[in-house]
């Protein structure tokens, strides 16, 4: 059976166009707690393959967690909320748009949802002041909420991307979570999108055109592409077959060097289109 097309034109569909929306949205509003439940079931058992009783004892103790094995949880996390919206989009035959999310997110029970929307042409934005529990615990609290709404939002919907542009626990004014068009089928447009990251300053992009330029002459394609949680994502593309070996870790040892000296409060992140699920922030 082919998934609820939702038809927005204003022909002579119109009427059908309305049944359909009414009936999507009832779905949606019938099925979100149910969605709430069964996304707290699937927290619960990555925990549990932890040996981790509870999310309340979690958060209690998050912060003693090996960094590996905290990495490993996270894979996790991501995954099992990632299936459970997956599962979703096969039982009501759905996927959820951007709108959606905006617009029935809060009631999943996570505090990262909570907050103002802006809705704009490419991307649906969420603003909030940050959560008390996540000024208490630290940045992994902020991590694992992060990743399982991450997950979440890559299984509920096929062309919404989910990115965390700032965060108050690493010294940004406010979180913000954005919600924005992505492509079913990742093409180059991917690093164009501005949405994707969080913007850079002038005085940033001043300074980072200058690196640009050096690699340039090195015939090493250097594209700093935006910030999230200050983290400076970049990618790296040699024009001759170096960026595996050795020459590959001169190259990257010389940017992390001078993204250290010129911008220490960063930490430098390669944009690579593989998954590292841990890593998608």
């Amino acid at each position: 059976m082919e998934k609820t097309v939702r038809v927005t034109s204003s022909s002579e569909n119109h009427l059908n166009s309305n049944n359909v929306s009414d009936g999507v949205e009832m779905i949606l509003s019938q099925s979100i707690e149910d969605l709430s439940k069964r996304w707290f079931r699937s927290r619960l058992s990555a925990l549990k393959s932890f040996k981790i009783d509870s999310e309340e004892s979690f958060f209690k103790e998050i912060n003693e967690l090996p960094e590996t094995q905290y990495e490993d949880l996270l894979k996790i996390i991501f995954l099992n909320s990632r299936n459970l919206g997956l599962g979703y989009q096969k039982q009501y035959n759905l996927a959820w748009e951007r709108t959606d999310f905006s617009r029935h997110l809060q009631r999943l029970g996570s505090p990262c949802l909570n907050g103002d929307w802006e809705n704009r042409i490419s991307a649906n934005v969420l603003t909030r002041l940050g959560c008390d529990q996540g000024r208490q615990i630290g940045s992994r609290y902020c991590q694992y909420w992060r990743e399982a709404i991450d997950g979440l939002v890559a299984g509920l919907g096929d062309d919404t991307g989910y990115m965390r542009h700032s965060s108050v626990v690493v010294g940004d004014q406010n979180c913000t979570d954005v919600f924005y068009q992505d492509e079913v089928i990742p093409t180059d447009a991917l690093w164009s999108n501005e949405m994707r990251w969080g913007p850079l300053s002038i005085e940033m992009k001043e300074k980072l055109a200058t690196i640009e330029k050096k690699f340039e002459r090195m015939k090493v394609s250097l594209s700093f592409l935006g910030l999230s949680e200050k983290n400076l994502f970049y990618k790296l593309e040699a024009k001759e077959n170096l960026t595996c070996g050795t020459s590959g870790a001169i190259y990257r040892g010389l940017l992390e060097k001078w993204v250290e000296n010129n911008f220490p409060s960063f930490r430098l992140k390669d944009a690579s289109p593989v998954a590292v699920y841990g890593e998608k922030t």
